[in-house]
């Protein structure tokens, strides 16, 4: 993780270790001038509440004004994301109160800190960094385990402080408890995840998703934070893992047909994604599409036989880069084989999609039609809104495509359908996405076979 978040900027280390160094030392010398003890102390927190700052600014990109709350308190513990953290303010704490020799204001200032951090990490703009609420534990956790193994320490050779400045450590701390609130509340969204579902995965799980993040990036990024999420209501199940700092993916398992990564979440191309040998910023799609090309072909060699492949901006203004797709088409039926790859604006790879299936199927002739499949999705979410009490206008639904699909006995021709809900109404439906079996009719809510 440290190697991904880094890769490229080790002056950006160097020099915050050399203005951590400075600010310590100047901490040092306030201390002597004041003829205060304790000035090798502050020297030592100083640098090391510098370099935790550092590390935890370092990003870039447009602020994600979200935070995730992570409803197991239990999982950072099996991450190395999460020892990291830990680890990284036991020695935040250990010099504060070693500093302070006041264990209250060292106290509010050990958990001040992380809720500044992950609240900058989420709000401000040239930070762009992920806000989880896992973070703030471990910190938190990290720094209480620095404080009571100074205090034990201190105890011991009686010189602590108990009650120094502790009315006014407690008046500041209420007080950017209740800002921090109001901020919080104000400029950030909070998601809930409940990492119950979660599961740990065995070593032929690990190893799957090491191959296939191999196959795709070599060895630039390290995978960490594996899980096996199981699909809800229906059979299926994926390996969700973590890509380098900030990228996510998933893996489809057992059977490993769909791996989906995402490098970097926001427009701003970042150090976490993916560069391809020569390749410069690209001024258009065909520059971005010769990108893509040129990725493919080192990497997923067989989407050069695609029947068809189109380049489409991601935004308005293509600010996100360009996506390519290649598809295998069989008597205007999409085959279950598919590559997606987008570059951002600085040339590199920030997102992959590959889906791994047959490029020819021998498919029955489709019996249903594209407007008999919207017809049965329209009477299909009719009887769901009737059963659920309520009264709305048929929602907008769009057979867009046929696809071969295998539901567990064989493959068969589907329609997937795209449904709008409609504008104003009691009772709204949601938009979704159905599948129709292009056989028999037979309307399914997932591309999986239910439970």
């Amino acid at each position: 993780m440290f190697t991904a978040i880094f890769n490229g900027h080790y002056g950006f280390l160097a020099a915050l270790a050399i203005v951590g160094l400075a600010l310590g030392g100047l901490a040092w010398w306030a201390v002597f001038r004041k003829e205060a003890p304790h000035g090798l102390w502050w020297f030592a927190l100083t640098t090391t509440v510098v370099g935790v700052l550092g590390v935890t600014s370092f990003g870039g990109g447009q602020a994600s004004r979200q935070c995730i709350i992570n409803h197991d308190f239990a999982e950072p513990f099996h991450t190395a994301q999460g020892l990291l953290n830990l680890a990284m303010f036991i020695p935040v704490g250990c010099f504060a109160l070693l500093a302070l020799r006041r264990p209250v204001p060292a106290f509010f200032g050990v958990m001040a800190l992380p809720c500044v951090i992950e609240l900058s990490q989420a709000a401000l703009p040239f930070i762009g960094r992920g806000c989880d609420s896992a973070d703030v534990e471990m910190n938190m956790l990290g720094g209480l385990a620095g404080l009571l193994a100074a205090g034990a320490f201190l105890a011991w050779r009686r010189q602590v402080d108990w009650s120094g400045w502790a009315k006014p450590a407690f008046i500041t701390g209420v007080s950017l408890a209740v800002a921090g609130t109001v901020v919080f509340r104000t400029l950030v969204i909070t998601v809930h995840y409940d990492g119950t579902g979660l599961s740990t995965p065995g070593e032929d799980q690990n190893k799957a998703v090491t191959q296939a993040v191999r196959q795709a990036f070599g060895n630039r990024f390290p995978v960490t934070n594996v899980y096996v999420q199981p699909c809800l209501d229906v059979q299926c199940a994926n390996l969700i893992f973590t890509v380098g700092d900030d990228g996510m993916g998933s893996l489809a398992w057992p059977d490993r047909s769909h791996l989906n990564i995402l490098l970097e979440s926001n427009s701003v191309p970042g150090a976490n994604s993916f560069p391809v040998a020569d390749a410069a910023a690209p001024r258009d799609r065909d520059d971005a599409y010769r990108i893509a090309e040129t990725y493919m072909r080192g990497h997923y060699d067989w989407a050069a036989g695609a029947t068809l492949h189109r380049t489409e901006p991601v935004g308005k203004e293509a600010e996100s880069g360009w996506i390519t797709s290649w598809r295998f088409m069989e008597d205007d039926i999409l085959m279950p084989r598919m590559l997606d790859i987008q570059v951002n604006r600085a040339g590199r790879i920030s997102q992959l999609d590959v889906t791994m299936g047959p490029t020819r199927l021998d498919l029955p002739t489709p019996e249903i039609s594209k407007e008999k499949a919207e017809r049965l999705v329209v009477d299909h979410l009719r009887k769901e809104a009737d059963a659920g009490g309520s009264v709305s206008a048929d929602p907008t639904v769009d057979a867009f495509t046929l696809k071969a699909n295998n539901r567990g006995d064989g493959w068969r021709p589907e329609w997937i359908v795209n449904s709008q809900p409609p504008s104003g109404g009691e009772g709204e439906t949601v938009a979704t996405t159905l599948w129709v079996d292009a056989l028999d009719g037979t309307v399914h809510v997932s591309a999986h076979p239910p439970l």
